[in-house]
């Protein structure tokens, strides 16, 4: 791959490029992740697709991932039939890579695939999924998967194009669990550390897959808003425990607690809720909890 300086000059004039089927990487530079799906075959033997136009759809109950997919890839076919699927990210490997390449490209066969997998392959350790026959295997080596479950009730994978044919697999994939290696667990809402995220920037002109690294994450400081406190922990409490909320009256209350002590507080409060059985944690119940404290 042709090296290239951090940054590139953007102060040329613009030129009109013609948009055309997969735009995003036959007339644009949009750099995307991307998972290795797995999927059971009609053989009862699990399958990998990598798939880069893989990403949020519903951030809010129920949670969701959308795939879109070639409507006859195997990965397509595969969910179709049984519904289930596991997204597996993994870190960026340069020895990998061609691997991940040759498993994504059109036409291989499944005994091809298996011996350019580059992959362990294992049951998932989620309840129930390893006796499940419809259930894929997971990458071992996968930093993160996302078990998931397809929800057809949207009807976007039936779209049509012009001459009634099924041009594109939309998928709407609910999540049913959400595994992360525990090196990593931290880094989810501290930031302590990332795993290596490997980026897609496509397949170019007929010379091949493209992929980078990115360098070290680094944070840019919060601005400063009014209420910035309260909303704060607001988004911090309501993301600890899916079953206990709380209310934005008791999120102002508890802004006086020191940020670095705050999250063991909140914790605190979510397992007394939890113990008495309250799933909205409001002025009330604060104040209930900090009198029995006292």
């Amino acid at each position: 791959m042709p090296e290239t300086t951090p940054t590139q000059p953007t102060d040329g004039a613009f030129q009109r490029i013609g948009v055309v089927d997969n735009f995003y990487q036959a007339s644009a530079f949009i750099p995307m992740s991307f998972a290795l799906v797995t999927t059971v075959h009609e053989n009862g033997e699990t399958g990998i697709g990598p798939h880069a136009l893989l990403f949020p759809f519903s951030i809010s109950k129920p949670h969701s991932m959308m795939l879109i997919s070639r409507n006859n890839s195997g990965t397509a076919t595969n969910i179709r039939r049984n519904r289930k699927c596991a997204l597996n990210y993994v870190q960026f490997n340069r020895d990998h890579l061609q691997g991940i390449a040759n498993m994504g490209y059109p036409g291989m066969s499944l005994a091809d695939k298996e011996k350019t997998n580059p992959y362990t392959m294992i049951d998932s350790p989620s309840p129930g999924k390893a006796a499940d026959p419809l259930f894929p295997k997971i990458i071992a080596e996968a930093y993160q998967v996302i078990e998931c479950t397809w929800d057809d009730r949207f009807g976007l994978h039936e779209q049509t194009d012009a001459t009634g044919s099924v041009y594109d697999g939309h998928f709407n994939l609910l999540i049913d669990d959400l595994l992360v290696k525990e090196q990593f667990a931290p880094g989810i809402e501290k930031g302590e550390i990332f795993p290596n995220m490997p980026i897609f920037c496509g397949f170019r002109a007929n010379r091949g897959f493209w992929f980078a690294e990115h360098d070290t994450p680094f944070s840019i400081p919060l601005p400063t808003v009014e209420g910035m406190e309260w909303r704060g922990v607001f988004y911090m409490a309501n993301r600890i425990d899916a079953n206990v909320t709380f209310t934005e009256g008791a999120c102002r209350k508890l802004g006086g607690i020191p940020q670095p002590f705050m999250r063991d507080a909140l914790k605190g409060i979510v397992a007394q809720a939890i113990a008495d059985g309250v799933a909205e944690v409001d002025e009330a119940y604060l104040a209930k909890v900090n009198a029995a404290r006292s």
